[in-house]
C-alpha cells in the first residue's frame, strides 16, 4: 500500500498488501514481516529517490513478525484507500 504525504514530497510504501494474498503469494513475508519505506519525491525537477535513512522493519516488532499494509494520515489524504 502507499500513502502520499500531504505536501506531496514523501511517498510511504509497505511491502504487504492484503494478508490473504501475502499468505498465498509471499509466504516469506508472513515469516519475516513487512517493511515500510519512504520515497522522497522531487516536486521541482521530477523524480523519486528511496530514502536510505528511513526503514521500519515490522519483522523485528516485539510480538512480531507483523504485517503492516495500510498507512493513513488522520483527517488527511487517503491515497492508500482502495476499498471505497
Amino acid at each position: 500500500m502507499i500513502q502520499l504525504s500531504l505536501d506531496g514530497k514523501r511517498l510511504y510504501a509497505t511491502t504487504s498488501l492484503y494478508s490473504a494474498w501475502d499468505k498465498q503469494f509471499y509466504p516469506d513475508l508472513i515469516r519475516e514481516g513487512s517493511m515500510m519505506l519512504q520515497i522522497d519525491v522531487d516536486t521541482v525537477n521530477g523524480g523519486l529517490k528511496l530514502n536510505p535513512n528511513f526503514l521500519v522493519d515490522f519483522g523485528k516488532e516485539p510480538l512480531g513478525p507483523a504485517l503492516a499494509h495500510e498507512l493513513r494520515y488522520p483527517g488527511g489524504d487517503c491515497s492508500s484507500d482502495i476499498w471505497i
